[in-house]
């Protein structure tokens, strides 16, 4: 997955901040994935679809999909080509300002 050119610019896309364009562009990923690739995409697409109701302005909802990101992260197994601990680290703190009503950064995904 990670040499895919799609997910390199879906990546991309999470990173500068166009959530809504990132997790259709995740979504087409996790429908096409198999095997080992289905976690990572499942996780990916939960986190940028999180952060786009952020911007919403839809908290709950933005809760929910950043939980089930936080879920599908807990089982990936193996090295997806990106750091899993970095991402449940930012997505866990976003949770948390949620829940505490503070402003949440952008949540980034560094490719290894």
């Amino acid at each position: 997955m990670p040499m895919d050119e799609r997910f390199r610019a879906a990546v991309a896309r999470l990173n500068a901040g166009d959530y809504a364009e990132a997790a259709d562009a995740f979504e087409e990923i996790f429908f096409e994935a198999v095997r080992e690739e289905v976690e990572p995409a499942r996780a990916l697409m939960q986190v940028a679809t999180g952060m786009h109701h952020i911007e919403r302005g839809s908290s709950r909802a933005a809760i929910e999909r950043l939980e089930e990101g936080i879920a599908a992260i807990d089982c990936i197994a193996g090295d997806p080509g990106f750091d899993v601990s970095a991402l449940r680290a930012g997505v866990a703190e976003a949770v948390a300002r949620l829940r505490a009503r503070r402003p949440v950064p952008r949540v980034a995904v560094r490719v290894t």
